[in-house]
């Protein structure tokens, strides 16, 4: 519609006039990367068949507003050889996976078994160099599963699995949108989600060698941002916290195939998220303060405090206190007996990650009916677990909307628990990964002065590597290795420091990066 200005009135004023009462939409355009929807579900089915209506308890149909889906489960022996052999290509048009997506198999194990060997399992480990990672890639045919079919079903065409990866009874997959792997929408001329790996750490019985417990994890980029999955069953039992949080730092030394040499899963990706069954527990056997609540219960803490006392599987009275702070809905007084809380705290595990807030009861040990109700053979614990964590430059940019659990699943002794999140990106993000990289131009880091305090113990050979994230494979300078000759408890640089040449090409897209420092000591990281 064209407006003709009347004759002597100010354009000026008029345009004032017209536009005060038209309402314009100036949204800018968002690509896919700088808001990405996640969904992550954990849950251990107990070697039982799963209800194929109950994932409505969880699973958007078709997937909802998600962009990506990622699912991990544990004890998943249930059926193993009737579902192969009888229904070897269920829902075979609704499979569809990613170009070049494999998968990591072994034998599975049933938890009955595994709880039956739990006493080998407590051997010490061996070390992480002792063997090579082996990846075999199997057919589509042959790894037909029924929890598999169900959810790819539910997702209907309009999501692809960008990855599977299996050990023993371990399972993780990824699925996303198939727009965004078919190239529909593009990136650097190939599909939005890029550079897919997958591995495995094995860290159960028989010294660590059997992938009754371990750990899975699927990486790949979403455009520009880099993100990490890990689906973990670790050690089971309360008196095997320790052996718990080892078993995660196996997990970050084996799982080194997806990463660049010189840093881990934790600390190489944008986004890392950690979830499983932890099987972390309450533990009310140590002298803490309990609620008001449970201050009638009669307590034999003394008896406890031996160390060296045989731990039971669970004390009635510890299970009478649990039992009455669920009833009356005090979640967060129980999670001060948390062992991984206790952990998280004191730096021992899971340092620097996040955690939402658990408005819910234990998911574990449950009646396999709809709701929950606790077995008083185990103290309720929580069990499942998702945490995650950001690089620095991007902190704070994942947002964690929801934690919940599915507490009308009822085939398994645990609780599916799942959260819902925002990933936002900035602009300068993709812009910096997208442009031609120009040396001329690129601004440099030039590092000065550096310390590092407090050095626990002394070592022979130390080096500190310097590296800018995220590193382009065209951007040779973005690390520097430093050798240390002489050392006391604080190592100090002030002559000789590299100067390090970034991804970004300008003071704004610098914003979006990461300098990471890692300190070695022969080939063991000692921190970053």
């Amino acid at each position: 519609e064209i407006i003709l200005k009347p004759a002597g009135e100010p354009l000026a004023c008029f345009m004032a006039t017209v536009l005060n009462d038209v309402k314009v939409d100036l949204a800018e355009h968002v690509d896919p990367w700088e808001h990405i929807k996640v969904l992550c579900f954990t849950w251990n089915m107990g070697d039982a068949k799963p209800v194929d209506d109950e994932l409505q308890c969880w699973l958007p149909n078709e997937g909802g507003d998600f962009d990506i889906i990622v699912v991990g489960v544990q004890e998943c022996s249930y059926d193993w050889v009737s579902e192969w052999v009888n229904t070897p290509t269920r829902f075979a048009k609704r499979r569809k996976s990613l170009k070049g997506s494999g998968k990591t198999a072994l034998p599975m194990l049933s938890g009955a078994v595994e709880e039956a060997l739990h006493t080998f399992g407590s051997q010490k480990s061996e070390s992480p160099d002792r063997r090579k990672k082996q990846v075999r890639d199997v057919g589509e045919e042959a790894f037909s599963f029924h929890w598999d079919d169900i959810l790819a079903e539910r997702l209907g065409d309009g999501f692809t699995r960008v990855q599977q990866a299996v050990l023993m009874n371990m399972r993780l997959l990824v699925f996303a949108k198939t727009e965004y792997c078919d190239g529909t929408i593009s990136w650097q001329d190939g599909p939005l989600i890029h550079s897919v790996q997958h591995t495995h750490s094995a860290t159960g019985l028989l010294a660590g060698t059997v992938g009754n417990k371990g750990g899975l994890v699927v990486t790949f980029h979403f455009g520009p941002v880099s993100l990490c999955f890990v689906s973990c069953h670790l050690a089971a039992h309360a008196s095997a916290a320790e052996k718990r949080n080892n078993d995660c730092r196996e997990i970050l030394q084996e799982t080194w195939p997806v990463c660049h040499p010189d840093l881990d899963i934790v600390t190489q990706f944008d986004h890392c998220f950690w979830f499983g069954d932890l099987n972390y527990r309450l533990d009310l056997s140590k002298d803490q303060e309990l609620p008001a609540l449970a201050l009638g219960k009669q307590r034999d803490v003394a008896a406890h405090k031996d160390s060296m006392a045989p731990v039971a599987t669970s004390r009635p009275d510890d299970f009478l206190t649990v039992s009455d702070l669920i009833e009356n809905g005090q979640f967060q007084e129980l999670l001060k007996f948390d062992q991984l809380r206790q952990f998280k705290d004191c730096g021992k595990a899971f340092a620097g990650f996040s955690e939402g807030q658990m408005d819910f009861a234990p998911t574990f040990k449950v009646e396999r009916i709809q709701g929950v109700s606790h077995q008083s053979e185990r103290t309720p614990s929580y069990c499942d677990r998702i945490l995650w964590k950001s690089t620095e430059a991007l902190e704070g940019n994942a947002e964690q909307r929801l934690l919940s659990s599915a507490d009308q699943v009822s085939s398994s002794d645990h609780k599916p628990v799942y959260a819902h999140f925002d990933l936002r990106t900035p602009a300068a993000r993709g812009q910096m990964l997208q442009q031609e990289f120009s040396k001329e131009v690129s601004p440099v880091v030039k590092v000065s002065n550096l310390t590092i305090h407090s050095l626990p113990g002394r070592h022979r050979r130390l080096r500190a590597v310097l590296l800018v994230l995220p590193i382009r494979e065209d951007v040779l300078e973005c690390t520097s290795d430093m050798r240390v000759t002489k050392q006391s408890t604080d190592l100090v640089w002030s002559r000789d420091l590299p100067t390090i040449r970034p991804a970004a090409m300008n003071q704004e897209e610098l914003q979006s990066c990461t300098l990471q420092i890692v300190l070695y000591s022969k080939k063991n990281k000692l921190g970053s």
